[in-house]
């Protein structure tokens, strides 16, 4: 009886471990309101680093129109996702079809399947039971040239996205 009781102890330790839950979402990190138009794209999947990689902690095709220099939370999962605690200082998106629109206007810049890196400044660290909102500043300013409707020369879409908790 004694090694039966060993044998499923751990697994009820692991079976109760906590999760956290996270909703993702994207801005143009700026306090800005005007109308100089959106990044539109759909993202595909979110990964989060483990020791050995990435895994995937959210896949779907959400379409999302980010205002250009726009702080505004604009969700990708549209709900929580459940994560594993631990300290995080990036994450992965996958996006494709990534356009700028203003009014009737609609420029490709992506076309295909496009994965980038969003770094926080400091590891951002999520415990046991938190319900937190993760934001991805796509950083327009540093990669999208408003004038011509293109990505700047010697610079790649979402160079320098950030990652934060969103407030």
């Amino acid at each position: 009886m004694k090694r039966w009781i060993w044998l499923i102890l751990p697994l009820l330790i692991i079976g109760c471990a906590g999760q956290a839950a996270i909703e993702f979402g994207v801005n143009d990190g700026a306090l800005f309101d005007g109308t100089l138009g959106d990044i539109s794209m759909t993202v595909t999947r979110i990964d989060m680093p483990e020791v050995d990689g990435y895994v995937t902690v959210w896949e779907g095709a959400k379409q999302v129109a980010v205002g250009i220099q726009v702080s505004d939370f604009v969700s990708i999962t549209d709900s929580y996702v459940e994560v594993t605690p631990g300290s995080y200082q990036n994450l992965r998106l996958t996006v494709e079809s990534v356009r700028y629109i203003h009014d009737t206007m609609s420029v490709p810049l992506i076309d295909t399947s496009y994965q980038f890196t969003a770094t926080a400044f400091t590891e951002l660290v999520v415990e046991e039971n938190d319900d937190l909102e993760f934001v991805v500043g796509i950083m327009s300013a540093t990669w999208f040239d408003i004038d011509s409707l293109k990505i700047k020369d010697g610079y790649v879409a979402f160079q320098g996205a950030s990652l934060k908790i969103f407030y």
